[in-house]
């Protein structure tokens, strides 16, 4: 081979390297938000699986099925990314930016319009041919009650009755963080809190340092047994899903190592796109 004919395919092994993620999993929740239907080979070890259910075709929907995977569709209920097509309709209800994602914004979930937007959202993933909902940003009561406590208390009530309306839909649920919201569900010995099916929490053992560049390191220990705290809280009413962010072996071990001793199940990626 030539030095150019080596270098071409160098810079091609180089480009298809970056292209694809390293994962590691235990294959019972594999999450692909950053997936359309060309990556639908990558799914089919999973017995479930997140995705932006709009982005995939029916033919390759029903593919999952054949396969009986279940399909968690990603539903955003606290915040507003500017590249949906309902984002004009809603914008004016947001109220501060998303660190690291300058795309999107958190919204006032108690504005009644913007549950009833859930709900339609909801029912046409059903139609799709979700089994259930990835439902993510439940933050949104943290942040809300940084600006006042009755601005917080709003938004608390709005998640709350989003999760009540979502979980009379017959899909089932998987809550992604929300970590202050489901303290109280749990203090306030509220029944809701067992209407969700999986509990995920992103970076326990691993933290993301530049989310342009897919830099990594090891979580902090006092946020690590925070999110312990939280995962122990909530085995007691979900399966349990840690999604991590490494290519660190150590790290990566102990994940493993952690996930076996408190029967917790793993995704780990070095994509933040989740591709």
């Amino acid at each position: 081979m030539s030095k150019k004919g080596l270098f071409i395919s160098l810079i091609q092994l180089l480009l298809t390297s970056c292209s694809n993620s390293h994962i590691v999993s235990d294959n019972s929740f594999g999450v692909f938000l950053g997936m359309d239907s060309t990556g639908v080979n990558n799914l089919l070890d999973y017995q479930n699986v997140a995705i932006e259910i709009e982005e995939f075709d029916k033919s390759n929907i029903d593919r999952l099925k054949e396969n009986n995977i279940s399909i968690y569709a990603y539903l955003s209920v606290g915040s507003l990314e500017n590249y949906r097509p309902y984002y004009n309709e809603f914008k004016q209800y947001t109220f501060q930016e998303y660190e690291n994602w300058e795309d999107e914004k958190w919204i006032d979930v108690s504005i009644s319009s913007w549950q009833e937007k859930l709900n339609e959202l909801a029912t046409s993933f059903k139609n799709l041919g979700a089994d259930g909902l990835f439902l993510d940003n439940f933050d949104v009561y943290y942040y809300a009650s940084e600006i006042s406590a009755e601005f917080g208390e709003k938004n608390y009530q709005g998640c709350h009755q989003i999760l009540e309306n979502l979980s009379k839909t017959g899909l089932k649920l998987l809550i992604n963080s929300g970590t202050d919201f489901l303290e109280r569900l749990e203090k306030e010995n509220d029944p809701l809190i067992n209407e969700v099916d999986w509990y995920a929490q992103e970076c326990v053992f691993s933290s993301i340092k530049n989310y342009q560049r897919n830099i990594f390191t090891r979580q902090n220990k006092e946020d690590r047994e925070y999110y312990q705290s939280i995962i122990n809280m909530m085995k007691k009413h979900s399966n349990i899903l840690l999604i991590e962010y490494t290519r660190n072996k150590t790290i990566i071990n102990d994940i493993k190592s952690y996930c076996i001793e408190y029967n917790c199940h793993y995704f780990i990626t070095d994509n933040v796109g989740l591709k």
